[in-house]
């Protein structure tokens, strides 16, 4: 069974004092923190970190959300760096979301100069680490601050993306890296190919956050109390409903295959997501309780609520290149957890998973299969969760960058 050593070598040369710019997917305040949020709270520990938020992955609908999205972008575009925790300040650049011809590279260029260039140059970086493949665009030529490339997820199968683009963003980006950090298999297999550097680090979890069953308190509380009071057993997903990632299908089919169990979604129904009426159909079943966003400061103990926890990920380019940040969140919980046969990247943990077929009739006896399983799963899966944490995931990236570093100035 793969797992972090939690007992790290004693002399990891650890980051610290570096100026680092972080190329995000993301915007900071987004309400589902990833990846990317986590690893640069834990650089700002010992390093000034500057967070650039998303240069785009898909054009935006007109209207709820990414309007309210390119509102906020366009008001903090030219108003500079905004200070959102010790020595971690974020930047909105104002690109166009298309990057495909020379011509879209050169006017977000000139976008990304006049928005939030001068606060780039003016941080004077010694390492820039990229999670979006159109940062290559943006970036100095060879002998500038070091390039990590953070690979995470397949971007081009995100519904709205341009393909093409990004794969070629992807490929210069490769090549232009000193190191490249990959969270699932299948994308080290396509990274090494290019890169001689990449490495195979699965996402992790913060243990100490989703461990700890105490409720927190704030805006959840009573939603907390009420879910609390739904009869078991009880069936919990947490994360953002998107029909790429979350097959609602077999979702509804399972729901309805088992009346006596009640089925908990935790977290939105994506905004752009084309089959948005389908999820809102699934939360009208009578034993499906949709509670919408639940922040991510209090969701633990909704997850420590469960009887069971699901991973229902759909078959699909998305999910082939997925290491589920969840997987680790889940399992600080001890709780039982059932996820799809057909996830490559979950074959290492299969022992204390339940893993059915994509048959609702499969999903149901796996449900009912792991209400009943033996008491010490629960104890292999905390201590999984223990050695596998974001605090022990830097540190093995600080000794591999030093590795990197010298090679390179050698």
């Amino acid at each position: 069974m793969s797992d972090e050593n939690p007992k790290a070598p004693a002399r990891i040369p650890r980051l610290a004092g570096e100026r680092i710019v972080l190329f995000s997917t993301a915007d900071w305040d987004t309400a589902l923190p990833t990846n990317k949020h986590h690893i640069a709270r834990r650089l700002a520990k010992r390093n000034r970190v500057l967070f650039v938020e998303t240069l785009g992955t898909r054009a935006p609908k007109i209207g709820g959300a990414d309007a309210g999205r390119i509102l906020r972008r366009l008001r903090r575009g030219f108003s500079g760096p905004v200070r959102r925790e010790k020595r971690l300040w974020s930047v909105s650049p104002i690109v166009r979301p298309k990057w495909a011809t020379l011509g879209d590279i050169r006017m977000n260029r000139m976008l990304f100069k006049s928005s939030a260039g001068r606060a780039v140059t003016a941080f004077d970086p010694t390492m820039l680490w990229v999670y979006s493949p159109y940062a290559v665009h943006l970036l100095p030529a060879k002998g500038g601050p070091l390039v990590v490339y953070h690979m995470v997820d397949d971007l081009s199968a995100v519904p709205g993306a341009d393909r093409i683009s990004l794969r070629e963003a992807e490929l210069r980006l490769l090549a232009r890296a000193d190191i490249v950090f990959c969270t699932e298999k299948q994308m080290h297999e396509r990274a090494a190919g290019v890169n001689a550097n990449a490495h195979f680090l699965p996402n992790v979890a913060d243990h100490a956050h989703f461990s700890d069953a105490t409720p927190r308190g704030g805006a959840s509380r009573a939603l907390l109390e009420r879910v609390s009071r739904i009869p078991g057993p009880r069936a919990v997903f947490s994360g953002q409903l998107a029909s790429h990632k979350v097959d609602v299908a077999l979702v509804s089919a399972v729901c309805r295959l088992a009346p006596d169990v009640h089925f908990i979604f935790v977290g939105p129904i994506w905004e752009a997501d084309s089959r948005r009426a389908h999820f809102e159909q699934l939360g009208k079943l009578p034993n499906v309780t949709m509670t919408g966003l639940v922040p991510y400061e209090e969701l633990p103990p909704f997850l420590h609520l469960a009887d069971v926890l699901l991973m229902p990920y759909a078959k699909s380019n998305a999910t082939d290149a997925v290491f589920p940040l969840k997987l680790f969140e889940y399992f600080a919980t001890g709780n039982p957890v059932v996820a799809p046969a057909t996830m490559h990247a979950l074959r290492p943990w299969a022992q204390v998973l339940q893993r059915p077929r994509a048959e609702p009739a499969a999903w149901v006896a796996a449900i009912r299969q792991a209400l009943i399983e033996p008491a010490d799963f629960a104890d292999q899966r905390r201590e999984l969760a223990r050695r596998n944490t974001w605090d022990t995931r830097l540190r093995k990236m600080e000794r591999l960058i030093h590795e990197a570093r010298v090679k390179r100035n050698s």
